[in-house]
């Protein structure tokens, strides 16, 4: 696959993540099923078929998210804060929100070994969010790429 067809599956499939996580509790389950479409060089009209929804995990996905999301509004935007106050909430969001990403791209199975987050992967969230935040349509295809670069940045 060519450099030009695999940024192609990773729009489209951000285009099928971001339409199936639309009830916010399907994003667990949407990521990972990109990632799995990623990650096996598979056709990206498999993505329907491979989206499997788990409502617990997903839940519990969700909420994390929207307190990073909301923890990261109120530092950076609303209060304020000294700069290594705004340095270190943003460093733990990138942590945490790496954290979840590569635990929706393990599944639940692979969420029970604990692993640190890859800096890699805690780069390419800050460059999303600062990509959304510069172009707010980008959110509709920022989860392919995401799962782009969680797959890539994955050991063996």
């Amino acid at each position: 696959m060519n450099r030009l067809e695999t940024l192609a599956d990773a729009l489209l499939v951000g285009l099928f993540v971001f339409v199936a996580s639309l009830p916010l509790v399907t994003a667990y389950s949407a990521f990972g099923a990109g990632c799995a479409v990623l990650r096996g060089d598979l056709p990206v009209r498999r993505f329907w078929s491979l989206l499997r929804v788990q409502w617990a995990p997903g839940v519990v996905f969700a909420v994390l998210w929207a307190v990073l999301v909301v923890d990261v509004l109120l530092v950076v935007a609303v209060m304020p804060a000294p700069w290594f106050v705004r340095g270190g909430v943003l460093l733990a969001s990138a942590s945490i929100g790496a954290f979840l990403l590569d635990q929706a791209r393990l599944g639940w199975r692979g969420a029970l070994k604990f692993e640190a987050p890859r800096p890699m992967l805690m780069a390419a969230l800050v460059v999303a969010g600062v990509l959304v935040w510069a172009l707010p349509p980008l959110a509709l295809v920022i989860g392919g790429p995401l799962a782009l670069a969680a797959e890539s940045t994955r050991e063996g």
